[in-house]
């Protein structure tokens, strides 16, 4: 089983990730707002991000597992989503 975890630092005009899997971590670049706090990116583009490259390394590891070579991979997910989130109704 894979023990894997995400970090964000954000504060003071800087954002920094990290992710790691088992003892491997790395960091990606996710810039800070250009205005106010938080990050560049929002929480529905990394959904779909974390998609498309799932899709992705999958569509690698599937291939070398049969012999298949594979030069590239393009990957597009895209969706819509309310802007307001949804609300419980009152009872």
């Amino acid at each position: 089983m894979n023990k894997i975890s995400a970090e964000v630092k954000n504060g003071g005009g800087s954002h920094h990730v990290s992710l790691t899997t088992n003892d491997n971590t790395h960091e990606i670049t996710i810039p800070p707002k250009s205005s106010g706090s938080g990050s560049s990116a929002n929480g529905g583009e990394l959904l779909f991000l974390a998609l498309a490259t799932c899709y992705c390394n999958d569509i690698y590891r599937e291939a070398e597992k049969r012999n298949i070579t594979v030069h590239s991979v393009h990957v597009e997910v895209s969706g819509s989503f309310d802007s307001t989130p949804a609300h419980p109704p009152k009872t």
